[in-house]
C-alpha cells in the first residue's frame, strides 16, 4: 500500500511538476499525515524535494515551481531582506516590483513613506497594498496563474513606456561568479527590460539561492547597483 501510495506521488508529480501536500492527499484518497512520511522517504531517496506547503519533483530543478508553494520557503529570510530593501525608498520614489515573493514583501515595510508610484507585474501588489500612500499601475499582458504574474509582448511593451528611481527584482539563483538566473523564459526577457528602465537596480537574494544556477541569465551582479542578501556573498570572502 505505502509502495503504490509513494508510486502515486510521482506518478502525478510527473504529470504537473508540482502540488500541494493537500491536493496529493485528495487525489490518492489519503491522509495529509500519510502523504507527508511519504514525502518525507521519497526526499530521503532523492525523488523529490520539499517545499513550504508541497513538493516539486526532483528532477524539475529547472522547471517553474508555482509561488503558492515556494512563498513560504525560507520567509524570515525573505522578510529581513525586504526589509534592508525598503529602507532605500524615499518620499515621492517611483519604484518597479517584479512578480517575486521577496520584492513583494516590501510593500510591508513602506509605512510612513509618503508619494510612491509603483510599477508591477505582479497581481498580489494590488492585493497587499494595504493603506500605503501609493499610486500603483499594472503592465498588463498574459496572466501566468501559477506566478500571479503578468508576462508576454504587452507587458514588455508596458515596461519599456516608463522610468523608475529603483528596481526591485529577485529570481531562481545567483552563481558564485554573480549571474543571475530563473527557469522562466518570459520572466527572465521581462525582467532585462525592467533593468533597462529603472535608474538603480537591486537584487534581492535570501541565502537559498546562493550558488543556484538556472537556465536563462538575467544578468550578472556587475551590471546592478546591490546584491541585498541575508548571508554573505561568495565574493564577500574573498
Amino acid at each position: 500500500m505505502q509502495y503504490d501510495r509513494r508510486q502515486g506521488i510521482l506518478k502525478l508529480l510527473t504529470e504537473q511538476q508540482s502540488a500541494t501536500v493537500k491536493e496529493l492527499a485528495a487525489k490518492l484518497f489519503t491522509s495529509e499525515a500519510s502523504v507527508r512520511r511519504d514525502l518525507d522517504a521519497l526526499e530521503a531517496e532523492g525523488y523529490v524535494h520539499r517545499v513550504y506547503g508541497g513538493v516539486v519533483l526532483a528532477k524539475a530543478g529547472n522547471h517553474i515551481t508555482p509561488i503558492g508553494l515556494r512563498d513560504g520557503d525560507n520567509a524570515a529570510e525573505k522578510n529581513l531582506v525586504a526589509a534592508q530593501a525598503a529602507k532605500l525608498v524615499c518620499d515621492g520614489a517611483t519604484i518597479l516590483l517584479d512578480a517575486s515573493s521577496t520584492a513583494r514583501r516590501i510593500l510591508k515595510y513602506l509605512d510612513g513613506v509618503r508619494d510612491l508610484r509603483i510599477f508591477t507585474n505582479n497581481l498580489r501588489v494590488f492585493r497587499e497594498i494595504g493603506n500605503l500612500d501609493a499610486r500603483v499601475w499594472c503592465t498588463g499582458g498574459l496572466y501566468n496563474e501559477q506566478n500571479h504574474a503578468f508576462i508576454g509582448p504587452a507587458a514588455e511593451d508596458f515596461i519599456r513606456s516608463i522610468s523608475a528611481d529603483f528596481l526591485f527584482f529577485s529570481s531562481e539563483g545567483i552563481s558564485e561568479e554573480g549571474d543571475i538566473s530563473d527557469v522562466s523564459e518570459e520572466e527572465t526577457a521581462l525582467r532585462r527590460i525592467m533593468l533597462q528602465r529603472a535608474a538603480r537596480k537591486y537584487f534581492l537574494c535570501d541565502s537559498s539561492k546562493i550558488g543556484v544556477r538556472r537556465n536563462f541569465i538575467v544578468c550578472n551582479r556587475t551590471e546592478l547597483d546591490g546584491v541585498i542578501c541575508n548571508a554573505p556573498l561568495p565574493w564577500e570572502n574573498g
